[in-house]
């Protein structure tokens, strides 16, 4: 391990892991998997189920919490016993206005996208009839491995578009940076 703290990422959906896993494998998250609780991506939403299922044992490092997630109305709360295990606050890593909103930009269709006033995952599902699933974890990552360079491209517009809340590209390591 090389981090100061153990790092819980917490991702909303398939999507969002297989995203993560695609950036931890090739090295260009801030961290390594053998940084993080439990060495993989968590799914879990709610902080009370988070800290009995994962917190619930002896730890030599603090946890720094990064929840990966679409909507900055969802509430995280650790019960007070859990909280001197973590690193507060926790990290809310936004994908607004959800994951799917990559594959339009990796498309350039965001225009076309804001005139079709569809939800990014319906907007990806009828366009990009190369993808099997928007949603599911190996097409999501499957994708995204294979278009690595494109997605740490996508994930800094991304970030242009969200510059007032952190974006996985917040994630990512400097030097990949462009």
């Amino acid at each position: 391990m090389t981090s100061e703290y153990l790092n819980a990422v917490i991702a909303e959906g398939s999507a969002e892991m297989a995203i993560i896993d695609v950036l931890l494998e090739r090295n260009a998250l801030i961290f390594a998997r053998d940084d993080l609780l439990e060495e993989e991506v968590l799914r879990v939403r709610n902080g009370k189920s988070f800290a009995r299922k994962h917190l619930n044992k002896a730890m030599d490092k603090k946890v720094k919490i990064y929840r990966i997630l679409d909507s900055p109305r969802e509430n995280f709360n650790l019960p007070k016993a859990y909280e001197k295990k973590v690193v507060l606050p926790v990290n809310n890593i936004y994908t607004q206005p959800e994951i799917e909103i990559l594959y339009i930009l990796y498309h350039d269709d965001f225009n076309k996208y804001k005139r079709s006033k569809l939800k990014p995952s319906i907007f990806a599902k009828k366009m990009y009839k190369d993808l099997d699933s928007v949603k599911a974890y190996n097409d999501v990552y499957d994708f995204w491995n294979a278009h690595f360079e494109e997605l740490i491209s996508v994930l800094h517009k991304h970030k242009g578009m969200n510059s007032n809340h952190y974006t996985i590209y917040d994630l990512v390591k400097s030097e990949l940076k462009k």
